[in-house]
């Protein structure tokens, strides 16, 4: 997993895993002269990691410093209608930013839309508004995004399905999804005029 900053404001990595019961990995890399690797907590570089609304089966997330990787697992509710339950590790953003992870779900899942990705949100509330970019369970990939508190979400699909590179870059109000098999070219996607707020959980 790896961010880049598009202005003079802090950056941030992201993961997160929800719909059902589902494991999964992202693995970092390159960290800014900001966030060293002496600076890594518990949970990396994120500040905190939760369930996200109420599933009735608690998730986790685990940090390993010596391969730099995210172990998560997590259930829930769809991430999909007015209201999301998953596993969240985030940190507060402000200004624009990118964020590039490699992802992949362990084992083969029952759930054809179990999903991995990165998302931005303007709160830790379970209606809020947001853009991820989402791997599912059969492969689809796709943008999706939620536009005001308590839509529903909407999706923009990729031309390509099982990805497992996805990035997400927030400029202003544009979010762009760039995603990829690894080794392959990015394909993207965007939503403009999304209005998350000035500070997000990334």
């Amino acid at each position: 997993m790896s961010f880049s900053k598009k202005s003079n404001t802090r950056r941030t990595i992201v993961f997160f895993i929800a719909s059902m019961f589902a494991t999964g990995i992202a693995t970092m890399s390159a960290v800014s002269a900001q966030e060293s690797p002496d600076c890594f907590g518990e949970l990396g570089l994120f500040e905190a990691s939760g369930d996200m609304g109420h599933p009735k089966l608690t998730g986790s997330t685990k940090f390993d410093p010596a391969t730099q990787r995210y172990t998560m697992t997590g259930a829930g509710y769809n991430m999909w209608n007015e209201r999301d339950e998953f596993q969240f590790a985030w940190k507060k953003m402000k200004g624009d930013f990118s964020i590039q992870a490699q992802v992949k779900f362990v084992g083969e899942g029952v759930i054809d839309h179990r999903k991995i990705g990165v998302i931005i949100r303007s709160s830790l509330e379970e209606d809020a508004p947001y853009a991820d970019v989402a791997i599912h369970g059969d492969g689809l990939t796709s943008l999706q995004f939620r536009k005001a508190k308590g839509a529903v979400t909407e999706q923009i699909e990729a031309s390509i399905t099982h990805g497992d590179v996805v990035r997400l870059e927030k400029k202003g109000n544009t979010y762009t999804m760039s995603v990829a098999r690894f080794g392959e070219e990015f394909v993207t996607a965007e939503i403009a005029e999304l209005d998350l707020g000035e500070e997000v959980y990334a």
